[in-house]
């Protein structure tokens, strides 16, 4: 039998890899538009600019305010990636707590080992998006779930709340969030004696929770079902997508293997009639069918599967806890055989995860002379601390220059959904007195009108690689 202290420090051997391996990345190039938008959104929240009735916000409050403290402290896309690693780092442990309470020691290192080797988690938690954060919050509320349903007297009713907060967190996060309470009332109904009053503190946790969190939608309600809700209505309707594309996109090549171990721990499971794995499996269930049907689907979306198919594997394959099979109980051989074969597949999975994720960061530490370039003109030109309006938010803010918060998301998914329009450019080129616009791509030429506005208000003054060109104000020196 492996002790579980040996299995626990395995644990935070791994963690200390995952995060040396993130902490490479910490200052990497952009990887995705949308860590431009979080930074100038931070920087807007940071000078006193409020969510959803100022400041566009496409996900819910509790990312944005959890970031805000890192971006105040450090002023840079580092110091954002670095709360989203803390976040990952949360996520790894609770997912071997999980592991290990449901199936084992063993099963609690394997859960870790295949959540940190996943390249979706990887990349996930070292890029400023609220997916991985959403995802990691959620297994830590499963865990304070399961440890509440063994814990007894007030520390029962304590983790029965902190179970609803972290619910609730998880769904401030990204809306996605809410799948966890699949898992977690599973864990609560099944608690034994005393469920009831566990069930009424998870609900008031959550309950609370929610209210803290949606606190500046509550300012703002009719902005906040815009940003919220209509957005993502519209844009799916827009990209017309389909069950097939999601199915396509959830086959992702990069987490295949993983899927493919999480598929062979089902059956193992079932085979063997392992209650354990009822819980992961119905999690699991869940979340791939909010992928999908949900629209517009991208492959960060697909995070959200990646514990809950480290954990489903694990379990499955994992051996039960407690002694090893001995003579007279079955067969020890098969069962010796069984367990290595598991290894080997844990192993062969992890491995590959691992190769992706190397490849994802060697392309991450590529030069990005394109937004070298940006950044150093918009340097030589005005001050810092001038409002631009632009479709490259992380140029503008790598610059030291801001956007005002109603136009730091320029995205196509916005312009489809009719809630960025000339008249918004307008208003906030009157409201900030915005002197310049950096157009970098198509995003803004797909708001109607945009290029008429342009021309009535801006002339061009440096035109730079790719699509780049700066304009300013006219009448100005």
């Amino acid at each position: 039998m492996v002790r579980p202290r040996v299995t626990a420090w395995a644990a935070i051997v791994v963690g200390i890899g995952f995060i040396g391996i993130e902490a490479i990345v910490l200052s990497a190039r952009i990887r995705d538009y949308d860590e431009g938008v979080y930074w100038q959104s931070v920087r807007a929240l940071a000078r006193g600019e409020p969510l959803f009735s100022s400041v566009f916000a496409s996900q819910p409050p509790a990312f944005y305010y959890a970031l805000l403290p890192f971006g105040a402290a450090w002023h840079s896309l580092a110091g954002l990636r670095v709360c989203v690693l803390i976040l990952g780092v949360i996520g790894l442990a609770a997912t071997y707590v999980v592991g290990r309470l449901l199936a084992g020691p063993v099963a609690g290192l394997v859960a870790v080992v295949l959540a940190a080797t996943s390249p979706l988690y990887l990349l996930q938690s070292a890029v400023v998006q609220a997916d991985g954060p959403a995802v990691a919050v959620s297994v830590l509320s499963v865990a304070l779930a399961i440890l509440a349903g063994r814990a007894q007297g007030r520390s029962r009713d304590a983790l029965g709340i902190a179970a609803g907060l972290t619910l609730a967190l998880a769904t401030g996060f990204k809306l996605l969030g809410a799948v966890t309470l699949v898992p977690v009332a599973m864990v609560l109904l099944t608690a034994g004696r005393g469920r009831s009053r566990l069930l009424i503190m998870a609900a008031g946790g959550a309950l609370v929770g929610s209210v803290l969190i949606l606190l500046p939608a509550i300012a703002a309600p009719g902005a906040a079902f815009d940003q919220l809700v209509l957005l993502h209505l519209r844009a799916g309707d827009a990209t017309q997508g389909s069950l097939g594309s999601n199915l396509r996109l959830l086959l992702l090549h990069r987490e295949l293997p993983l899927e493919l171990l999480a598929g062979l721990g089902v059956v193992i499971g079932v085979l063997r009639r392992d209650s354990a794995i009822i819980m992961p499996v119905a999690w699991l269930v869940a979340s791939v069918l909010a992928v999908l049907f949900y629209h517009p689907l991208f492959p960060h979306h697909l995070v959200m599967l990646s514990l809950a198919l480290a954990l489903v594997a694990a379990v499955g394959l994992g051996p039960h806890p407690g002694p090893p099979p001995q003579a007279g109980e079955g067969n020890p051989a098969t069962a010796w055989a069984i367990l290595g074969a598991g290894l080997v597949l844990v192993l062969v999975t992890a491995a590959l995860g691992a190769v992706v994720g190397v490849r994802d960061m060697q392309l991450a530490l590529v030069p990005d002379q394109h937004n070298a370039e940006l950044v150093a003109a918009l340097r030589g030109v005005g001050r810092p601390g001038d409002f631009w309006i632009s479709d490259n938010p992380y140029a503008v803010a790598a610059a030291d220059r801001d956007i005002p918060g109603p136009l730091v998301d320029t995205s196509g998914q916005r312009t489809r959904a009719g809630l960025l329009t000339v008249a918004d450019l307008e208003a906030a080129r009157v409201r900030y007195r915005v002197g310049w616009v950096l157009v970098d791509s198509l995003r803004l030429d797909a708001v109607p009108g945009f290029r008429g506005w342009l021309g009535q208000h801006f002339h061009a003054v440096e035109t730079l690689g790719g699509r780049a060109v700066i304009y300013q104000i006219d009448g100005s020196p």
